[in-house]
């Protein structure tokens, strides 16, 4: 019903509308929050909850700035998202300043009818966000706070609003999430640096400070604990464990977490430690013996607990002081970008730094960085991943195989091994250069181009002058021409492995191709079988994760029952008639026969029983 007045006297001022919403929720005001802290406060101060020193910036909730129409709401949300949601206090306050501008906005611009809100407003409040993942969030808040008004206000109804509030962009903050992992750095400049600090440990004629910051990027490289941890590691933690029937011992680290509990809440976790960690932790404890005041192992000038900004200080005059040796500059790469990267001039107080290099790049790895090549180094290894889960501290195995990554290696290691097999001469010491020589149509193509010509040349040059053979060398080849395995450090190999990621990118594309589920006529043949056979072992990986996801959650049906039948699709058409060849193939000449005219059947030849049950079984899989 439209409501009618007698007069312009009676229709409602901006002034008599805000005077509403500041008086709604006034009889709630006077409340006690905490034992220092009520609702009417404007200053809000929780120091009482605070886990870290160098935090309170966190704890500290200021509404004076915020204007007095929507603060009381303001007020309500954030205890809610503290103390009903038990969100940290710093995800509170990161809220605490979205809404903070959202209310600004809305004053800006005259808006006291909540009614008035909708989404055309709130585009205009998001337009200046920078990326998806951080829309998301603002998002969620600015929904949080929505709620609160619809819930503490008569006749106001946001369903618009929440329609395009809950529009989330999935595919596009996975991307971003996937641009913004800390790198994968090379193992051999892993190693480098920590053999860099080791030298430095032992170097008594070092200062001391200088001496603490390489036991901490041992000690962080080697166990993969956070750094927050490794602030509030202790001294006397390390405890000797014998094993009943051997001589050795073996060592664990034991220290406090808060990433898995809340605020104030910790828990006591451990870690395997190895000889190096060991002999960082001891070098720290005496290091600090004189001037510590507290249990820290890390201590600050004053013996107290160490902030995480002078542990990134220290960080950064490592590398600057190493810079000649690692020579990070010279290996960045632009495209990947490994490395993290600062100046002086971000960096006043760093006096180890002359100021005519205010403005000189210094390279160097992150904390979070250890963790990361920590978990893919233990994976290499061997190691199980439930060791790992436990020695990274992690709740559950997929955030473990988030770190290492397991199926992004499994499936460029695929890829880089059929890019060169693919293309390979018949002996296997060089790729070909004659397209008559290739039976794909695609890399035929690829061939008569001239910059992939130059490529071919430029690979063919490495494997030459490394005698290496792709058949018999592969892993090696892909080790060294993997930019996650090696420092790239001379410009040849460097200018290789540019040149080998852009052939296995033209592969990868060749492949996507080519895996249209091979709808047309397809010609059975025994030099594409070695490739065929690790596609399909590849497709069926992919194929058991999203089973797995069926089974827990419905929803991915689709996508479980689409992939199931591709491949089956793939078997009939391509992968059977290649098997069937083989047979064929291998009763005229033997296995002997087959390794010689195709070196790649020659790791599956002894297996193919196995292979073949396999494709047979998930020729009959159902849903």
């Amino acid at each position: 019903m439209i409501q009618t007045f007698e007069t312009v006297k009676e229709l409602k001022t901006y002034g008599a509308v805000r005077s509403e919403l500041i008086d709604i929720p006034r009889m709630f005001v006077d409340f006690p929050v905490t034992s220092n802290v009520n609702f009417a406060d404007d200053l809000w101060e929780f120091y009482e909850f605070k886990r870290f020193s160098g935090e309170d910036w966190a704890y500290k909730y200021d509404f004076t700035q915020v204007n007095s129409t929507y603060k009381n709401f303001a007020k309500y949300m954030i205890l809610r998202i503290l103390f009903i949601k038990h969100n940290r206090f710093t995800t509170a306050k990161e809220k605490f300043n979205v809404t903070k501008k959202f209310i600004n906005y809305l004053s800006e611009n005259h808006m006291f009818y909540p009614n008035l809100i909708d989404a055309q407003f709130l585009k205009g409040f998001f337009s200046n966000t920078l990326s998806e993942r951080s829309l998301s969030d603002k998002k969620y808040t600015i929904k949080m706070f929505l709620a609160e008004l619809e819930l503490r206000v008569k006749n106001v109804d946001f369903s618009e609003c929440y329609s395009y509030l809950n529009e989330i962009n999935s595919r596009k903050i996975k991307i971003e999430r996937e641009k913004g992992k800390h790198k994968f750095i090379p193992i051999d400049i892993h190693n480098q640096i920590i053999s860099a600090a080791i030298l430095d440990i032992r170097n008594e004629n070092l200062n001391n400070p200088q001496r603490a910051a390489a036991c901490m990027i041992v000690l962080c490289a080697e166990t993969g604990m956070r750094i927050g941890e490794f602030r509030l590691l202790e001294v006397n933690r390390v405890l000797p464990i014998s094993v009943r029937g051997e001589t050795e011992s073996f060592f664990t680290l034991n220290f406090k977490t808060f990433k898995t509990v809340k605020e104030t809440d910790f828990k006591w976790t451990w870690s395997f430690i190895t000889e190096n960690a060991l002999l960082a932790y001891q070098t720290l404890t005496n290091i600090f013996r004189d001037t510590r005041k507290s249990n820290f192992l890390f201590v600050n000038q004053k013996g107290t607990e160490v902030s995480k900004t002078l542990l990134r200080f220290r960080l950064v005059e490592f590398f600057y002081r190493h810079k000649d040796k690692l020579q990070l500059d010279k290996i960045f790469d632009h495209e990947v970008s490994q490395f993290a990267v600062t100046t002086k001039r971000n960096l006043q107080s760093a006096s180890f730094i002359p100021d005519e290099e205010m403005d000189r790049k210094i390279y160097y790895v992150t904390f979070h960085q250890y963790r990361v090549v920590l978990a893919s180094i233990l994976y290499n290894k061997g190691y199980k991943l439930d060791f790992i889960r436990k020695h990274m501290n992690h709740l559950t195995e997929e955030m473990t195989k988030h770190y290492i990554r397991i199926k992004e290696l499994e499936k460029l290691e695929v890829n880089a091994v059929e890019t060169l097999q693919k293309r390979s001469s018949k002996d296997g010491f060089t790729l070909i250069q004659d397209e008559e020589e290739s039976s794909d149509r695609y890399i035929r193509e690829e061939i008569k181009s001239k910059e992939y010509q130059e490529i071919y040349s430029q690979i063919n040059k490495f494997l030459q002058k490394n005698k290496l053979n792709i058949f018999t060398d592969i892993q090696e080849i892909i080790s060294l021409l993997s930019r996650t395995n090696n420092p790239i450090a001379d410009m040849e190999l460097g200018i290789c492995a540019k040149s080998f990621n852009k052939l296995c990118q033209r592969n990868e594309y060749i492949s996507s191709i080519n895996d249209a589920y091979y709808l047309g006529v397809q010609v059975p043949s025994l030099d594409d079988l070695s490739f065929s056979i690790k596609r399909f072992q590849e497709k069926a990986r992919i194929i058991e994760y999203n089973e797995d996801l069926y089974k827990k959650n419905p929803k991915y049906r689709n996508e479980f029952e689409r992939e199931l039948k591709g491949l089956k699709k793939y078997i009939k058409r391509k992968l059977n008639p290649e098997l069937l060849l083989l047979k064929d193939e291998i009763k005229k000449t033997g296995n002997p026969g087959i390794v010689k005219n195709y070196p790649g059947l020659g790791e599956f030849l002894e297996n193919i029983s196995e292979i073949e049950k396999e494709v047979a079984e998930w020729i009959e899989k159902k849903l």
